[in-house]
């Protein structure tokens, strides 16, 4: 899937926190804010990263460009469109017509919506005629930074306030969008805003849609917010996570199944990663793929049975965030692959692997499969741990997220 991502703003309310550093490549928990959307992106399925530049585009093309490692780091294929003169958002989005997919996410660069993306991909198309764009929204008390969205209850957008002039609450606009590449014949040539010139002439023939949703959301626009955002990003979010093996927990087992045809879900198990994926819940599959070592198939078949089973996650609107599987054996065929590896459950290395790289809570977690070897695995890394008889996986996910009072139970 792909993102297009607006970078190109001057950020003049920020001042000389920008003479140097265009606004979304400012630093926030450590990392340029960008990062935190990119790495958000990339674990709903995203790929395919478009970032619509302008301001000080040699700094993004430095970071981001071809040159950079900022692609092999976040796993991205990270594209630098720079416009030569401000053109709007819609102006941006036009001039990059040749480089868009017939369906992608449209982010605004400067600020950060928590939620489960891919819902929006699921709402994209109505009864009537095909929606053009669909906005993420967010419920807040003080709207007066924003304007306000109004939404029936077929989730069609009727109309746009403008921004009150005291406080008040209401639905906002995100900067999360989903749309269709339809869009681009609404669009008027040279300098032009989707918010104003696009959204309400769609809107009128109800082709923009909007859902609201919960999550963290900010954005760095001023300086109070950048400075919020720098204290309280990293901590918002960290979550918990379910750690899942594969086999006979959440998919048939075939013996050996690396076969995408042979794919075949546990009852249910869909529908519960989706609950999970909503609840802001980390999703991670951990397997053992004695497979390889023993000569049945390569990593490249793991890669793509994997990349299957999200392909049909996304059908309901869910995703797998990452996977780690451990190849080795000692009793394998293969010589690169006939060794003892502590990333082969009962060893740890996996969870160790994806601690180390996602912002998880431990304690709060939970290690989930149908093997002894899943349990001493978790409890080795510090994640509580259930063996779990086969088909009783969703009952346990789902009595543990409400016992934990995560998310919609809170």
């Amino acid at each position: 899937m792909q993102a297009v991502i607006l970078i190109g703003g001057l950020g003049t309310r920020l001042g000389s926190l920008v003479e140097e550093t265009p606004k979304p490549l400012l630093p926030v928990a450590g990392r340029p804010f960008l990062d935190h959307l990119l790495q958000g992106l990339s674990r709903h399925g995203v790929t395919d990263i478009v970032l619509l530049a302008g301001y000080k585009a040699q700094v993004v093309e430095k970071l981001y460009g071809p040159d950079s490692d900022a692609a092999a780091r976040l796993g991205l294929s990270i594209r630098v469109l720079v416009e030569e003169t401000p053109l709007g958002t819609g102006g941006a989005l036009l001039a990059a017509q040749e480089e868009l997919a017939d369906n992608f996410f449209l982010l605004n660069g400067d600020s950060l919506f928590d939620f489960n993306y891919l819902d929006l991909t699921v709402t994209l198309t109505d009864k009537g005629k095909p929606a053009l764009a669909t906005i993420a929204l967010r419920y807040v008390e003080d709207a007066r930074r924003y304007g306000l969205v109004v939404v029936n209850g077929s989730h069609h957008v009727t109309g746009f306030r403008e921004k009150p002039k005291t406080p008040q609450s209401g639905l906002v606009n995100t900067g999360v969008y989903w749309m269709s590449r339809a869009i681009l014949d609404w669009i008027p040539k040279g300098k032009a805003s989707l918010e104003k010139d696009v959204f309400p002439k769609i809107a009128e023939q109800k082709r923009l849609l909007a859902k609201s949703y919960d999550g963290f959301f900010i954005d760095i626009g001023i300086p109070e917010d950048l400075a919020r955002a720098d204290q309280t990003l990293s901590q918002a979010l960290t979550r918990p996570a379910v750690f899942f093996d594969r086999d006979n927990t959440l998919i048939v087992d075939h013996g050996y199944t690396y076969k995408p045809q042979d794919l075949v879900w546990v009852d249910g198990v869909p529908e519960m990663i989706r609950r999970l994926n909503d609840n802001g819940v980390f999703v991670f599959v951990v397997t053992n793929q004695a497979g390889v070592a023993k000569g049945h198939y390569d990593e490249a078949a793991i890669n793509h049975f994997h990349a299957h089973m999200n392909v049909e996650l996304r059908e309901i609107g869910a995703h797998i965030d990452d996977f780690r599987y451990c190849p080795h054996h000692e009793e394998g065929i293969v010589a690169a692959y006939k060794k003892a590896c502590n990333w082969r459950k009962p060893g740890s290395g996996m969870l160790d692997d994806l601690l180390a790289h996602w912002p998880v809570l431990p304690s709060k977690s939970l290690m989930l499969g149908d093997q002894d070897s899943d349990t001493r695995a978790g409890e080795a890394a510090g994640i509580p741990s259930q063996q779990v008889s086969e088909g009783r996986v969703t009952e346990i996910v789902d009595a543990w997220l409400y016992e934990s009072s995560i998310g919609e139970n809170e």
